[in-house]
């Protein structure tokens, strides 16, 4: 029995579905892990709350 091309076809493009989500689930994973080191930088969480906003502006203004 011959090979069915659309079976090539449906392979190919699970195949791009399946690395196209890996790669979203890296970029998202490494996202976060740039937002706690901000975080971690400015010593509040993201995103802030007023309060915290207030605060941070403060600091970069020198007004603490």
């Amino acid at each position: 029995m011959a090979p069915d091309p659309l079976d090539d076809l449906r392979r190919g493009a699970r195949d791009v579905a399946v690395t196209g989500l890996g790669l979203g689930i890296l970029g998202f994973q490494r996202l976060q892990v740039r937002r706690r080191e901000l975080e971690k930088a400015l010593g509040v969480g993201l995103p802030p709350s007023p309060n915290e906003v207030g605060r941070l502006v403060g600091r970069l203004t020198g007004d603490d």
